[in-house]
């Protein structure tokens, strides 16, 4: 019983206090569509989590781009060089 439902706790108070059935229980229906329960927060929370792991997918895929960029420009100026150090030797030669 201790972790009863806050609105069935209010509708046994409101009936302890002398209000009959009926209105207890519309007393306690309109707090419950105000009340915000712990399924609200998981579900927030598990959107807020797929939000977060898109924008790191899409984090991690700039990334991947952005390495292979750096590699094929590292590779490019690498095979100039080779090229111009052999033309190079090949005319001191």
């Amino acid at each position: 019983m201790a972790t009863m439902n806050p609105v069935l706790r209010l509708r046994q108070a409101f009936r302890s206090m002398g209000a009959d059935e009926e209105q207890a229980d519309e007393a306690a229906s309109a707090i419950d569509d105000a009340y915000v329960g712990r399924r609200f927060f998981e579900a927030r929370m598990d959107q807020q989590s797929a939000e977060l792991r898109a924008a790191i997918a899409e984090i991690r895929q700039d990334m991947a781009e952005m390495r292979n960029q750096i590699l094929l420009g590292v590779l490019l100026i690498a095979g100039v060089a080779a090229a111009v150090l052999s033309v190079v030797i090949a005319v001191f030669d």
